[in-house]
């Protein structure tokens, strides 16, 4: 199944529910919360919104915000790493239950020795973000998100296959999908249309640095639109093919999507989750309500920093997909941007 546009009846939708969903986002902007938002819904492979919100960024003069304005993906490239790690899982170059000491020889010591590949993809490997500490925690005991987790794949996949992270994931992922405006390193053309974000008080100057606009990081490096990420989403929904063009088998989008940690705990900004309910490099919507109240308990996705956000639900058969240029982090965080769209845009479902 192909993405094409289409109107909301053809898949089951209200035209007019839809239309709700794209209100409540230009309330969003109208109020102040965000100045610049992209949406995008589909059911069944139809688009039956894809809209911009705003202007680029706070500045004065901003231009108004395009439909392929290139976001800064920070968290949501951890999926993209995940992906890239199955596939060498399937060629059986990778194994999720094999030590990361077999790739990344130099943790094949202490603490870190029974660390398995898995523990990185649902983040229960102990570890936490401070590179200098020994794990926190035994791997599997609880979970704890760790980007420094993320970027430990990213060496997997260099040393398994042989290939640079970067240069791994845009011919493997990127340019076979036709993710044309997915990428680490943006062009001059691209670099004109990433979006700008106005915050430094929140995300201090790094946010519109040279440092983030050209990173490399497994976990938050990579730059997409809201359009690239869409024809992710559907490959994911299509069980690991778009187009023509396979990526990953069904039984690895199977086992990605599902939660690998039953009865593992989080917590994270003081909010304590009894089920953490991780999939292998994906969130698990279970009972967490993760970007919106109506999502399906199947229903998977990821955040990222400063306002990127984007979920798939196998049961109501959506991609539902929101970036935005966040004014407050602790308050994007809380959902107070995404889970009102995602809210209005599930109940524009009419026909199960």
């Amino acid at each position: 199944m192909t993405l094409r546009n289409g109107k909301p009846e053809e898949v089951g939708m209200s035209s007019a529910g839809v239309k709700r969903a794209e209100e409540v986002v230009q309330r969003l902007v109208d109020s102040g919360n965000t100045p610049s938002v992209v949406t995008l819904i589909a059911r069944d492979g139809v688009i039956v919104s894809h809209k911009a919100f705003g202007t680029n960024g706070t500045l004065p003069g901003a231009e108004l915000l395009a439909l392929d304005a290139v976001f800064p993906m920070f968290s949501i490239t951890k999926v993209f790493t995940a992906v890239c790690i199955m596939m060498l899982v399937e060629q059986g170059k990778v194994g999720l239950n094999r030590s990361v000491s077999e790739y990344l020889p130099e943790f094949a010591t202490g603490e870190h020795a029974a660390i398995c590949v898995h523990h990185l993809l649902t983040h229960t490997s102990g570890l936490n973000h401070d590179e200098s500490l020994p794990p926190t925690h035994k791997p599997g005991e609880v979970m704890e998100y760790s980007s420094r987790g993320c970027r430990m794949l990213g060496d997997i996949i260099a040393a398994a296959s042989g290939v640079p992270y970067v240069e791994f994931v845009g011919k493997n992922l990127f340019q076979p999908l036709g993710m044309k405006d997915s990428c680490f390193i943006p062009t001059d053309e691209i670099k004109k249309r990433i979006v700008r974000r106005n915050a430094p008080a929140l995300w201090h100057e790094w946010i519109n640095s040279e440092d983030s606009l050209n990173g490399t990081s497994p976990a938050g490096g990579a730059l997409s639109t809201v359009m690239d990420v869409a024809i992710f989403c559907q490959m994911l929904q299509n069980m690991g093919s778009y187009n023509g063009v396979r990526i990953l088998s069904p039984v690895s989008v199977k086992e990605m999507t599902r939660n690998h940690i039953p009865g593992v705990s989080s917590e994270y900004r003081g909010e304590v989750f009894p089920e953490a309910y991780w999939g292998l490099g994906f969130g698990i919507n279970g009972t967490k309500k993760d970007g919106g109240d109506l999502f399906s308990p199947l229903a998977y996705s990821h955040w990222g920093a400063a306002g990127v956000f984007f979920c798939v639900d196998p049961v109501y058969r959506t991609i539902q997909i929101f970036f935005c240029v966040e004014v407050d982090h602790q308050l994007a965080f809380k959902q107070i941007y995404a889970d009102a769209f995602n809210n209005a845009a599930l109940a524009a479902i009419e026909e199960l």
